[in-house]
């Protein structure tokens, strides 16, 4: 396999490995330095028309992972996982805690 699809294929098992969500890109300059660019929308084709040798574009949800990738050279590759993980933290209680003490009192008398 070639560096281009090995490396899509990395960070796919990489982003894979987070239960965190959002988007960010990496871009492969001429010289081999890498940029991160976190949660900023932009266009593969742009970057990598506009210096970078190749773009990966990583798009993490709930339920997917994506990687795209394209090179100056025209080429491109997708790669899409889908993933039941549930959301480290919840907007509702999985279970209620109760002291099992009765919230009546009983009269005497």
């Amino acid at each position: 396999m070639d560096t281009f699809l090995n490396n899509a294929r990395e960070i796919m098992a990489v982003a894979g490995a987070t239960n965190e969500a959002g988007d960010f890109a990496i871009l492969v300059g001429a010289d081999g330095e890498l940029h991160f660019i976190m949660e900023a929308p932009f266009s593969l084709e742009a970057a990598a028309a506009g210096g970078a040798r190749t773009a990966y574009r990583v798009r993490r949800s709930r339920n997917e992972v994506r990687v795209e990738g394209w090179t100056s050279s025209g080429r491109s590759c997708v790669f899409g996982e889908a993933t039941a993980r549930p959301l480290a933290l919840r907007d509702q209680p999985l279970y209620r805690i109760s002291s099992g003490a009765s919230t009546e009192t009983d009269a005497v008398g």
